[in-house]
């Protein structure tokens, strides 16, 4: 069961705000339950019980997976740490209401052209209602419905699967960078990830080999957790992060140039966090292009139908014409 951004943006903000009023944690549980229904409340239940079974507010959290992902239950154990529980929760609160109001824009903006679409599909369907009758009609309207769904279905499923196998694989992850717009959403959002969970571990007094790790877990890249992986030992040798991680490809130039600075100058929080805000307005603003470019290609598959089919029409014209004319 997965919840929604907006009901995870409400969560966060809700239990942020009660914890900093002084409300203890399993009252804050409670309280919320009373206001919640379906998939929130079922997550609230588990997360009570895991407070009442001895654990700790993070692993409580971490046990909650996969509808608590490892970015939130990495920021969770982070803050836990260091006292700023509250603050946390503020800022996974942010996240999740940038996501749902990108989300939302790209949603309200191609909504029209799929009605277009939906309506060009019933409306060149009428010659064959006039000429064939009902059941006819529905047959071929139901055939299209079934092809367009159908192709819609499998292209869901095929991005859940590529998303999960990236997170994973360097690979894949790789590949998915190569698509316009797509991979700059992917890769801004992951290093967005990756430095606001560094950031609160460093804070929380989290040694930078498990800040790291975490951090990495977070991101869900494959890129980035196999360069995570790859300059561990040479961090525990007394490297440099920020220098050892620009080797590879993973991370955009920028954000190892921010790191590098942040530790020579003592300032490597003030980096991360100016770094992580960056890349969520930049992944934002692709998204943003997204919706832009969403619509028109749905206009584009609109009109190349019709095209298609007002040719298939007159083509069945003419071969009703000629036929007539060859009879006479």
């Amino acid at each position: 069961m997965h919840l929604r951004f907006r009901e995870k943006q409400s969560f966060y903000h809700s239990l942020g705000q009660l914890l900093r009023s002084g409300v203890t944690f399993p009252a804050a549980l409670q309280s919320l339950s009373r206001s919640s229904r379906g998939g929130l409340r079922q997550l609230l239940k588990q997360l009570n019980q895991a407070i009442t079974g001895g654990l700790t507010v993070a692993e409580a959290f971490a046990a909650q997976r996969p509808m608590v992902s490892e970015m939130e239950a990495g920021v969770v154990a982070a803050v836990e740490r260091a006292g700023r529980l509250d603050y946390g929760l503020a800022q996974l609160a942010e996240y999740f209401g940038a996501l749902d109001a990108a989300r939302a824009g790209v949603i309200k903006k191609a909504a029209y052209p799929v009605f277009v679409l939906h309506f060009g599909i019933f409306a060149l369907g009428i010659q064959t209602l006039v000429t064939s009758g009902l059941p006819a009609y529905l047959r071929e309207i139901g055939s299209v419905f079934a092809v367009l769904y159908s192709a819609a279905l499998v292209i869901v499923l095929a991005a859940t699967l590529l998303k999960d196998l990236a997170a994973t694989s360097p690979t894949v992850d790789s590949l998915l960078r190569l698509i316009p717009v797509i991979g700059r959403i992917r890769t801004n959002f992951a290093v967005s990830r990756f430095c606001a969970t560094y950031e609160m571990q460093l804070g929380a007094g989290v040694n930078v080999m498990d800040g790291l790790k975490s951090a990495a877990r977070a991101a869900r890249s494959g890129l980035i957790s196999s360069s995570v992986k790859r300059v561990i030992p040479e961090v525990l040798a007394g490297g440099q992060v920020g220098p050892l991680l620009g080797v590879s490809q993973a991370f955009p130039e920028e954000t190892i140039r921010g790191i590098s600075v942040g530790e020579e100058t003592g300032k490597l929080d003030e980096e991360l966090n100016r770094l992580a805000a960056e890349h969520q307005r930049a992944g934002i603003a692709a998204l943003d292009t997204l919706a832009e470019w969403l619509p028109r290609m749905i206009y584009l598959a609109t009109c190349i139908y019709i095209g298609y089919r007002v040719v298939m029409w007159y083509g069945g014209y003419l071969q009703q014409i000629q036929q007539l004319t060859d009879g006479i």
